[in-house]
């Protein structure tokens, strides 16, 4: 039985490198909506389109802590 991190015969990867892929996905996603929800904090509270460097600004603010 092949380890799940080898390549198989068909020199394909095997079900658990899918995984992680996915993952890469699913943090992809998760960046995606935590910018979505700080731009539209924004957009209330400054009550215009925020920038680009207003939302990096925000978002650095936030996690500053971590």
């Amino acid at each position: 039985m092949a380890d799940a991190h080898e390549p198989s015969r068909a020199g394909e990867t095997t079900g658990q490198d899918v995984e992680v892929d996915g993952a890469d996905n699913s943090l992809e996603d998760a960046a995606r909506d935590e910018r979505e929800y700080a731009r539209v904090r924004l957009r209330e509270e400054l009550r215009r389109e925020p920038t680009e460097d207003e939302v990096n600004e925000w978002l650095r603010q936030q996690t500053e802590g971590y």
